[in-house]
């Protein structure tokens, strides 16, 4: 049965379905109902507030947590509860990767779509975050995006 995988903020699908094609089991979830009804096109895809993603699936489902741009739009405390959130639905040794903003101000940014809240980290604080929410890093990579590279910690 393939790689159990779920896509955080999928957005209208792009990665579900580079996940699918790729023989995982991917799973979506995001807030916008427009973007769930595209996502739902490549993969199932849940209406979910990323703070109670929890919620909605069972410990221990996962293989992998892709959540690629989208923490990003969270206060700081919401990213660690997340975050621990993401570890108690991955299996022991789980894999996650997580990308923030690097660069900019924190704070509302009115974009061609809609205002969208942006929380900037600085890397050595985001990769702290994740450590201090059940994750040993395997890679960090700093830029205009902090990308972390994790496994769940037993």
């Amino acid at each position: 049965a393939g790689v159990r995988t779920v896509c955080q903020h999928c957005g209208p699908g792009r990665d579900l379905a580079r996940f699918k094609a790729l023989g995982h089991v991917a799973r979506g979830v995001d807030l916008n109902p427009v973007f769930v009804a595209k996502a739902s096109t490549h993969a199932p895809t849940w209406l979910c507030d990323l703070r109670k993603v929890g919620d909605g699936f069972p410990p221990e489902m996962f293989d992998g947590i892709w959540a690629h741009a989208s923490v990003v739009h969270l206060v700081e405390p919401d990213t660690f509860r997340v975050l621990s959130q993401f570890a108690r639905l991955l299996r022991p040794e789980g894999k996650l990767y997580v990308c923030v903003k690097a660069v900019g101000d924190t704070g509302w940014l009115d974009e061609p779509d809609g205002r969208r809240w942006y929380t900037v980290w600085e890397p050595e604080i985001f990769a702290g975050t994740v450590t201090n929410a059940g994750f040993a890093l395997d890679q960090v990579d700093k830029g205009p995006f902090v990308e972390v590279w994790a496994t769940r910690a037993r």
